[in-house]
């Protein structure tokens, strides 16, 4: 097999999140995507990019948020504490922002036609209960070591995460390995598109009030998520399921009852 082939990168970028080297996993899904955007590999590549980017702002908004908690609570360290949690704010903004471009994408060439299929190999890493995030929270201010761990915990923890929700194992870890190690795995298009859009949803906070107040992206991430919804309602029409309908309905409605909220508010 040619290392210049997109069958060896796709290898690699496997092994990596098999190694938990996500930054790793997805520069190699970039590689692909420009070197053999019309192949197979690509296809897959961009669906293992959407799942890495979801996974890695989830395990940075966790630590934002850790941080922003502590802030609260200490006197002696709020001003570090409250600068780290902007650091993890402007780590997970570049995830998102890849995630919305990613998503963008999907939407522009939907087509029914094109297989979603996630094929990748489960992290070596479990899932990890982050001890020292509870310590940040109730104020105190860790060293660069405990603070790095931490950080790989809680991406490995997303990842970890996001694959499991766009396997639809709702949080069953051991289901979503077993999925996984049956081969590649296929997903069902208007499923993936609610799971894009709640994705879009929850990033969308970053850019609100309490984070970095960005309202462009606010707006434009809100906007991108209701694309997503729509989009599945219109695939559910054609292929209806009683589980993926209730849940895109569900999205509808949370977006409606926020631009309500934003409409009094503004």
């Amino acid at each position: 097999m040619s290392k210049n082939s997109a069958e060896y990168q796709y290898s690699e970028a496997k092994k990596a999140i098999s190694d938990a080297k996500f930054e790793k996993a997805i520069s190699w899904t970039g590689e692909i995507i420009n070197k053999f955007s019309k192949s197979e590999f690509a296809d897959r590549a961009r669906i293992l990019r959407i799942i890495l980017l979801s996974g890695l702002s989830e395990g940075h908004a966790n630590m934002a948020e850790a941080y922003m908690s502590g802030f609260e609570k200490s006197i002696k360290n709020a001003g570090a504490l409250r600068s780290n949690a902007f650091d993890y704010y402007r780590k997970q903004k570049n995830e998102a922002l890849g995630f919305y471009e990613a998503c963008d994408f999907f939407l522009k060439n939907f087509s029914d036609q094109t297989p979603y299929v996630l094929d990748c190999e489960f992290p070596s890493k479990d899932f990890t209960s982050n001890r020292t995030l509870d310590d940040i929270r109730s104020g105190t201010l860790p060293d660069s070591e405990h603070r790095r761990t931490a950080e790989e915990v809680e991406l490995c923890n997303g990842v970890i995460s996001s694959l499991t929700s766009f396997l639809g194992a709702a949080g069953d870890r051991a289901k979503a390995r077993r999925l996984l190690e049956g081969g590649p795995k296929p997903l069902d298009h208007a499923e993936f598109m609610v799971m894009l859009g709640r994705t879009l949803l929850d990033d969308q906070r970053l850019f609100g009030r309490t984070a970095l107040n960005e309202i462009q992206n606010y707006r434009q991430f809100y906007q991108k998520s209701s694309e997503c919804a729509e989009l599945a309602l219109k695939i559910l029409k054609d292929k209806p399921n009683k589980e993926t309908q209730s849940l895109a309905e569900q999205l509808k409605t949370e977006l409606e009852a926020l631009e309500k909220k934003q409409a009094k508010t503004s």
